[in-house]
């Protein structure tokens, strides 16, 4: 057997210990180390194997009240990323009033902002069904957040999500003609800022698995100098090509860079 054959063999035997040790050793640590005690009792609720599937209610340390995670689904990560990396927080050096959170996932993003900003008028759009149930359910206590059932696009263009049966953060959506049986109607960040009465956004968060290709296309000139801090994802192995429109867009305007994670942070020199 050559050696390079004999690697990948160990590669391939190698990888789910790998993956056991990182459950069983390395990601309650990471729980530990955040929350003590009661991050043990997190770790060990959501990854109860017998009850894979349920949703579980639980509390965070410093909230007051109590949110919802579905075991076995990427609620756990983005949990993880929001509340444990703490990918949102930032020194801003003002009061943030008015936050728009894209692709809001579960809604964690929007408690974050709600608990951190109580005084900012938050919009969290989130456009698939059972995400948005528990956008509703996470966001119930803070009545600073309004859920909106819809996706960000360019324009007012009917959408439909294509990849219906993919992990809970990752679903993507498309245009499509409006007799379509999974058709909505999805909404521009132009639309959005004038139906609130917005001068301005303090805060965008944007984690919209490709559709910021249609974002910063088309329209971005009518808001974009008005986005005082950007938080974006971008998903180039989705949307080939979205990061160069992306930047083309963003390179017209003062904006300081830095980056948080898997995101790009953008804040306004004006």
């Amino acid at each position: 057997m050559s050696i390079r054959r004999k690697i990948k063999d160990f590669a391939n035997n190698a990888y789910e210990p790998l993956k056991t040790k990182l459950k069983l050793y390395y990601r309650p640590k990471q729980y530990v180390r955040k929350w003590g005690a009661d991050g043990l009792e997190l770790y060990k609720d959501f990854f109860d194997s017998s009850r894979q599937g349920e949703e579980t209610s639980f509390s965070l340390t410093g909230y007051p009240h109590k949110l919802y995670l579905r075991r076995g689904t990427s609620d756990e990560p983005t949990l993880r990323q929001v509340f444990m990396n703490t990918r949102y927080e930032m020194d801003l050096g003002f009061s943030p009033k008015t936050i728009l959170d894209g692709g809001a996932n579960v809604g964690y993003a929007s408690v974050f902002f709600a608990h951190k900003y109580p005084d900012a008028d938050i919009l969290s759009i989130e456009p698939d069904n059972s995400n948005f149930e528990q956008v509703k359910k996470n966001t119930a206590h803070y009545p600073n957040v309004t859920p909106i059932q819809t996706a960000i696009w360019g324009n007012s263009s009917f959408l439909k999500i294509i990849n219906p049966k993919t992990e809970h953060w990752a679903f993507e959506v498309a245009e499509c003609d409006a007799t379509d049986a999974e058709a909505f109607k999805a909404v521009s960040i132009a639309d959005l800022i004038a139906k609130q009465g917005w001068e301005s956004i303090d805060i965008l968060k944007l984690d919209i698995e490709g559709a910021e290709m249609s974002v910063f296309q088309e329209g971005y000139e009518e808001w974009l100098p008005k986005v005082r801090l950007l938080i974006i994802e971008l998903h180039e192995r989705m949307r080939p090509g979205c990061t160069e429109v992306f930047e083309k867009a963003i390179a017209k305007y003062p904006f300081d860079k830095s980056i948080s994670g898997e995101n790009l942070v953008y804040i306004n020199r004006n």
